[in-house]
């Protein structure tokens, strides 16, 4: 990667190989723009990436931690149908800031994710 964009999301995970399948299939967040043993990383837009980067701490805090990253999605009913296929539990609630509908959910090692409706963003 010799262009590094500006900023950046790091998540600390403990198992990558599972968290690699979850945000580049069950997120669709595409081929990742580096993928490595100990670091995966997507490229989320011009100036912004999401890292997963392996940990051996068995102690990383989930639920109580403050961290909640969120992204734009054009149809989140049909994320929630394949995330709850999948197997994952995710809530469809009301965004507080726009009215719109939008998804909590969390990844396989309980970092969480708020995922806002398109439609709602552009409206």
């Amino acid at each position: 990667m010799s262009d590094l964009p500006r900023f950046g999301i790091l998540i600390k995970v403990n198992d990558l190989t599972a968290c690699r399948v979850f945000y580049r299939d069950l997120l669709e967040l595409g081929e990742p723009v580096f993928d490595s043993t100990f670091q995966t990383v997507f490229l989320l837009g011009n100036d912004l990436s999401l890292t997963l980067e392996l940990s051996e701490a068995k102690y990383l805090e989930r639920a109580s931690t403050s961290v909640l990253w969120s992204f734009v999605c054009d149809d989140i009913e049909k994320l929630r149908d394949r995330l709850e296929n999948a197997g994952y539990s995710v809530r469809l609630e009301t965004n507080r800031r726009d009215g719109g509908s939008c998804l909590r959910g969390c990844d396989p090692e309980g970092n969480f994710f708020l995922v806002r409706s398109a439609a709602a963003v552009q409206g």
